[in-house]
């Protein structure tokens, strides 16, 4: 079974892209797929180009089959779909600077990253791989030769002002007062793109046990967990956190499982940008907890991570660029995690497998054949669920949504016949 056909069902329809003029630093040039000069970009083009497709990868990046059948990532390379996204006019991209939104540090280029900080995560990758750590590998960098911004506050003021700017005056602002700004991208090389929340919403589907043993599902969820929980220990041996910082009274961070990839030989953590050097043991702590309640899925992940991990002030989430969630965490220390129902033992058995993980840096044992099915059975789920729900194909980082849709859906039994169907039919 290969990435190809996983992302096919977990991202839906692939959009497209074009290459445009700019410069390259690159780590591994033969790991980059295109030509001197050119650089991806997601935008409306007002000037012909060549078009080319690829699979999504978070709302900013992504991903297509690279060199020696690697997967070739291209992250901050616009924005897919929506009013948004930036244009290529007169020989330049044109988009927006924010300069107080409550993403990352608060300033931003719409889309895009600043050389700074393609340059720091490149870096930090590059210090993970150094390190011997199951980490994506650096590709380099691509500078856009011509890049023009309108100034902004937030994405408030942004979204208004487009909904009352039409085309033509859009551009005849870009062109007056257009400010010129140095933008960057980042690329990697990895095994695959597919994320360990999205594998996991298809646990939710009311039909999983129609689908897969709920032995074998638990059976793989300890060996997806304990293969994130060991990797996560593995940064934390080496010194380096994944990505988490006190802000506010709680936390920004990156350690979540929609930041760690698998296939069917185990997980490989990504997105470096938040990474540090740190021995802070409370702060470790913290980040084992948040890789198993953040961007979780399945019931009750919080309060079983709790149990495992615990946690002594009031946590923050952010997910920079793409989103800002707050999670208003309850009070769970007097408490110990019981399943209630057969969904909530598969969040046990993941938050079983991470904390297996991390503590004795090992990893379940589970037949290739069962990691196989799982993933395949799974990706099928999440697509079948997602219809169900409502929500749009390929919707990701979708935690929040699926929850709310879920708790206040009633499946009619045709509705899951005719969703077993087409289940079925995806398998055979």
């Amino acid at each position: 079974m290969g990435v190809e056909r996983l992302l096919s069902l977990l991202r839906g329809r692939k959009v497209f892209f074009h290459l445009v003029g700019g410069s390259t630093s690159l780590e591994e040039p033969s790991l980059y797929p295109f030509g001197a000069g050119e650089i991806p970009v997601l935008c409306d083009l007002e000037e012909k180009a060549g078009i080319y497709d690829a699979y999504t990868s978070g709302l900013r990046s992504i991903v297509r089959p690279g060199p020696g059948g690697s997967w070739f990532k291209a992250k901050a390379i616009g924005i897919p779909s929506g009013s948004s996204k930036p244009i290529h006019a007169d020989g330049r991209i044109y988009t927006y600077y924010l300069s107080d939104a409550y993403i990352g540090t608060g300033r931003l280029i719409w889309g895009f990253s600043t050389v700074d900080e393609a340059e720091n995560e490149i870096s930090r990758m590059v210090e993970a791989r150094e390190l011997g750590l199951p980490a994506t590998e650096p590709v380099g960098i691509g500078h856009y030769s011509d890049v023009r911004v309108l100034d902004l506050k937030n994405r408030q003021g942004l979204f208004e002002m487009l909904g009352s700017t039409p085309r033509e005056a859009l551009l005849g602002r870009f062109r007056d007062s257009g400010r010129p700004v140095d933008a960057a991208c980042i690329f990697s090389s990895q095994q695959t793109d597919v994320r360990v929340d999205e594998i996991l919403y298809g646990f939710l589907h009311p039909l999983i046990r129609d689908v897969l043993d709920p032995r074998d599902c638990r059976g793989f969820l300890r060996w997806m967990g304990s293969s994130c929980g060991r990797n996560l220990r593995m940064h934390h041996d080496a010194g380096l956190l994944h990505g988490t910082i006190p802000r506010g009274g709680g936390f920004m961070t990156n350690s979540h499982t929609a930041n760690h990839l698998v296939d069917e030989e185990g997980t490989y953590t990504t997105d470096y940008h938040m990474s540090y050097r740190s021995g802070d043991r409370d702060l470790r702590r913290v980040e084992a907890f948040f890789l198993g309640s953040l961007m979780n899925p399945l019931p009750r992940a919080e309060e079983a991570a709790t149990r495992d991990f615990g946690r002594s002030r009031s946590l923050i989430f952010e997910n920079p660029f793409e989103s800002t969630l707050t999670y208003p965490f309850g009070q769970y220390e007097e408490q110990l995690f019981t399943p209630r129902e057969f969904q909530e033992e598969f969040t046990e058995a993941f938050l079983d497998g991470v904390v297996y993980g991390y503590n004795r840096r090992r990893v379940r044992s589970v037949e290739s054949k069962l990691r196989r099915e799982a993933l395949l059975k799974a990706a099928v789920c999440k697509k079948e669920l997602f219809r169900l729900l409502g929500l749009p194909e390929g919707m990701e980082r979708g935690v929040n949504q699926v929850t709310k849709r879920l708790a206040g859906h009633s499946f009619t039994d045709e509705e899951l016949r005719d969703s077993l169907t087409r289940i079925e039919g995806y398998l055979n």
